[in-house]
């Protein structure tokens, strides 16, 4: 990024966002591009400066909608690329309608590299802004890199081991890209009142309707109704389907006979897949009843100690269903009587 160039106007808040380590030895050109842009804000203006490592790593929160301008990767070398999380940080810190400019290591469309670091055409890095949020997205420079800069790249930075190779494949076919976007008008979360037509309030002892500002919510067009051809359902009809057909048509194939299903408790070998003819009625099988032994209530054993509180507090299987209360102990019979209580003591 040229720094003579006027990027910024007066009083405007500007972020610059780069990455400076050992390895990039660029502090000293960020220093000239931050004084720089200090003299084109003013004393109202503001400059600031944050690592992109530590807005990718989410150790720094940018201030919400406070830049009017924010500068990604400004200076080389550019061998970040810029992920969807640090995009969408820098659409947050930016006002409504505000700038960000990224530079970027772009790839050719039409290279055949076997493996490069950059991954991303110009394109795709336009496409990469509109996805994290932003408008109005171009490509605003871009440049072919050198051989020297390719091969300090590929040693310092990618540590290649064949330097030589990579350099005579990625050759004309990696650029650094100046792409610039913009913030929309409206700021993350705002809110804003939707109309949904109120009706105007007609003036007291009016009530006649003016169809003239009636709006129509829908309606049809009888003209052309009226003009269209319907199709006749008779003619669709063909001579085999006027045919009714007769009982010889309807009767089953000679040779099959209907099948019946068996039923349950099958005595005529229906169910046993046996031939059985049509006037044979299938008889239930006669199974024994059981009968349930009377029980005993001298000797009986409750399993619950309920049994003696009353029909409340009883099984569905208790045998003194029925009984009034008792103690336990008491000797309980039929009196056969409804003046006689049941219980003796």
């Amino acid at each position: 990024m040229n720094c003579s160039v006027k990027v910024a106007e007066e009083g405007q808040a500007v972020l610059l966002v780069a990455r400076t380590n050992s390895e990039t030895n660029n502090l000293d050109i960020l220093q000239q591009l931050r004084s720089s842009l200090l003299l084109q804000v003013g004393a109202a203006g503001k400059v600031d400066f944050e690592q992109i490592d530590r807005v990718e790593e989410g150790a720094v929160t940018l201030p919400s909608a406070y830049y009017d301008v924010v500068f990604a990767s400004p200076v080389g070398p550019q061998v970040v690329e810029h992920s969807s999380r640090v995009l969408g940080s820098l659409l947050l810190a930016l006002k409504p309608k505000g700038k960000v400019i990224v530079h970027e290591l772009v790839l050719d469309s039409s290279s055949a590299i076997d493996f490069s670091p950059v991954t991303r055409t110009k394109d795709d890095l336009a496409q990469q802004l509109k996805f994290a949020g932003f408008v109005d997205a171009e490509v605003e420079y871009q440049e072919e890199l050198s051989r020297p800069v390719l091969k300090e790249l590929a040693e310092k930075h990618w540590k290649f081991s064949n330097v030589e190779s990579f350099v005579s494949q990625a050759a004309v076919h990696i650029f650094t890209a100046t792409v610039s976007a913009k913030k929309p008008a409206y700021n993350v979360g705002a809110a804003a009142a939707l109309s949904f037509g109120k009706k105007a309030k007609k003036p007291l002892g009016s009530s006649t309707r003016d169809e003239s500002t009636t709006k129509k919510v829908w309606m049809l067009d009888v003209e052309s109704d009226d003009d269209a051809e319907i199709e006749d359902q008779d003619d669709l009809l063909k001579d085999e389907d006027l045919i009714k057909p007769n009982a010889a048509a309807l009767a089953r194939p000679d040779g099959i006979k209907p099948k019946r299903k068996p039923c349950k408790n099958c005595t005529c070998g229906l169910a046993d897949g046996g031939e059985v003819d049509e006037g044979v009625a299938c008889k239930p099988s006669e199974k024994p009843k059981k009968t349930k032994k009377p029980v005993d209530l001298a000797n009986f054993k409750s399993s619950c100690n309920s049994c003696s509180l009353g029909d409340a507090f009883r099984c569905t299987s208790c045998p003194y269903l029925g009984m009034p209360a008792f103690k336990p102990g008491d000797k309980i019979t039929l009196g056969g009587s409804m003046l006689h209580d049941d219980l003796l003591p």
